[in-house]
């Protein structure tokens, strides 16, 4: 075999794996980026959006090929195959001098300067070196975290250092560049295991965070905290004694004669890993470490919070919406991967039948996404009212028609989710949340006329859709007509 089919067999591998509609949600996303950018930003920004979007798939694509790499770094293959860890290691430099010169020149073509671009590609070269090491060690992305606020609480002592790094920098550009990038080639050989007991250890965690991720990915089950192995197992367990104390609560208080107790214990499987109580523990949780995060950067910086949310009003609407409503958007797929327990779930005494059934389901869809559509709502108004960028609200009235829409799927003709089908509703969302966003902040529309029209439609659409669904064969076992 030649060195560049080697190359193209090892390199390659995660493209021939890849599922056949991801292309197409990619480019269903360039475009959508693309478009946005030129409604929203001014004319001389707007060509820099396709650069931008075309770096973050460089990084993307270098992430994915990166734990495959991890991944056909097997023990045994590294000890019985000749080659192969040569094979992995030349591959793997191969991906991230690549992966820094293309990086390098996407960021130098957005941001030209002269005699720039050893420092560009010093940092490129680094992020595409991090992302190496950190599809091997989960915890580096912990460690990036934390290290912002950590390096403004000990500025002064990190300060020193910072002034000498500098100095040597601007005295001895290129020796300090070339031995950076020896050095970081030499390390990303190092990231590959040589079928010692270390690696047979860490090659068995990292299959079982795959089969944890796979489960809660395709299964559509959480996995148990033991899946996930190490330290994650550790952090895992208070969600678990979380979800362990409502289960023993559902099942005491067991009553057949009542459909709201059947259809709580329903839930537990039919909604998965996308379980209310899940969903809030976990948004709960990712919600404190912001919050301790915000908190860390205000103690050690001068930054003000009026000026921290005045400036990142917008991204963190978008972060706070994207979060809220991210449940509602896949409860329904999550019917799908339970389907196999949903035929012996009929058969709980007290469950709905046919019209009932389908009103029953679409009812638990609608409350989950109803209460995190009220809670995303309150947090972006307290957003919008310390900033005063009122047209924020148009993201939770963009939310209203398509879940009415998509909540209200016949579960018995639905299909198998794909990539393309899961990122359909927020490509809708998003949409129509930029229809509404630039006449609100460009056109002087008034926020109350999409604030009665929004929910006007999604009302109407709602009556629409429950007709048929009442109308529609019995949901359960979902997709049971679809083949």
């Amino acid at each position: 075999m030649s060195t560049a089919a080697q190359f193209s067999q090892t390199l390659l591998a995660v493209w021939r794996q890849r599922h056949l509609a991801s292309p197409w949600v990619v480019a269903a996303l360039l475009a959508l980026a693309v478009v946005a950018g030129l409604i929203w930003l001014p004319l001389k920004a707007a060509w820099l959006l396709p650069a931008a979007i075309l770096l973050v798939i460089v990084h993307g694509a270098w992430m994915a090929v990166c734990a495959n790499l991890q991944e056909q770094n097997h023990p045994y293959a590294a000890h019985c195959v000749p080659g192969q860890l040569r094979a992995l290691r030349q591959a793997a430099l191969l991906g991230w001098a690549l992966c820094s010169v293309l990086s390098t020149g996407l960021v130098w073509f957005m941001l030209p300067a002269s005699g720039f671009w050893p420092f560009l590609l010093l940092i490129n070269s680094l992020v595409a070196f991090f992302l190496l090491w950190a599809s091997r060690t989960w915890w580096l992305w912990l460690l990036l975290a934390l290290l912002w606020p950590v390096t403004g609480a000990f500025s002064g002592l990190f300060a020193p250092v910072w002034q000498a790094l500098t100095a040597l920098w601007a005295s001895h550009t290129l020796g300090v560049l070339a031995l950076s990038l020896l050095a970081q080639a030499w390390l990303v050989t190092r990231a590959f295991g040589n079928a010692s007991a270390g690696h047979q250890a860490s090659y068995a965690r990292r299959t079982l965070m795959r089969r944890a991720m796979t489960q809660m990915q395709f299964e559509g089950m959480p996995a148990s905290a033991a899946a996930w192995g190490g330290p994650l197992e550790r952090l895992a367990q208070p969600f678990v004694t979380a979800t362990s104390a409502w289960l023993r609560h559902v099942l005491a208080g067991a009553d057949n004669a009542r459909p709201r107790s059947v259809m709580a214990r329903a839930e537990i499987v039919l909604h998965g890993n996308q379980h209310w109580l899940l969903l809030l523990v976990s948004l709960g949780a990712v919600a404190l470490m912001v919050l301790i995060a915000f908190a860390l950067v205000l103690a050690t910086t001068d930054i003000s919070l009026a000026l921290m949310l005045s400036n990142g009003a917008f991204g963190i609407g978008i972060g706070i919406a994207s979060a809220g409503f991210s449940a509602g958007f896949t409860l329904t797929n999550t019917l799908w991967h339970s389907r196999r327990e949903q035929a012996l779930l009929r058969l709980l005494p007290g469950m709905p039948q046919g019209r009932l059934l389908n009103q029953a389901v679409a009812r638990l869809q609608l409350r989950d996404f109803g209460v995190a559509w009220a809670l995303t709502t309150l947090a972006l108004l307290a957003l919008a009212d310390q900033t005063g960028h009122f047209q924020l609200l148009c993201l939770p009235l963009a939310a209203l028609p398509v879940a009415a829409l998509y909540l209200t799927r016949r579960p018995a003709l639905m299909r198998a989710p794909t990539p393309l089908g899961a990122v359909l509703p927020w490509l809708a969302f998003f949409l129509l949340a930029g229809l509404l966003y630039v006449p609100v902040r460009d056109l002087g529309m008034p926020l109350w006329l999409p604030g009665l029209a929004m929910p006007a439609l999604a009302a109407a659409l709602l009556a629409w859709r429950w007709r048929r669904l009442s109308a529609a064969p019995t949901a359960l076992p979902a997709g049971w007509l679809s083949a």
